[in-house]
């Protein structure tokens, strides 16, 4: 029992994100609306620091930080007017799942996934 909890002390929870971390990524959100994040490592987790461009001036943004809970992945979202979501993310074969949303690794970059609406993200970065 020791042996397996040594194990998964060892294992980094957050390997899953990887993917996603040290590149940036883009989505059109409206003609002349760009959604851009980028994902980099922090001293205890991941951030995803997220801008929205309307005609290239900055109108909208906002943080997900996500931690090790235990072996579960935690993430807090809050944008410039505090926070607004918390819960926690489920690494699948395809990507993250969110519960509401999932996030699915795509040939170039990601799609995230809500009921019927996807919208396509490309690496920029």
């Amino acid at each position: 029992m020791i042996a397996l909890a040594l194990l998964l002390a060892a294992q980094d929870v957050l390997a899953p994100l990887d993917y996603w971390v040290g590149h940036c990524w883009q989505t059109t959100l409206a003609p002349d609306t760009i959604d851009t994040h980028c994902f980099t490592r922090t001293g205890t987790g991941v951030r995803d620091h997220h801008e929205v461009r309307v005609q290239g001036a900055k109108v909208y943004q906002g943080d997900t930080d996500y931690r090790a809970d235990g072996t579960r992945i935690r993430f807090a979202y809050r944008n410039d007017k505090g926070p607004v979501s918390e819960g926690v993310v489920t690494p699948t074969a395809q990507g993250l799942d969110f519960g509401k949303s999932r996030w699915v690794r795509t040939p170039g970059g990601y799609a995230t996934i809500a009921g019927d609406r996807r919208r396509e993200f490309v690496r920029v970065r």
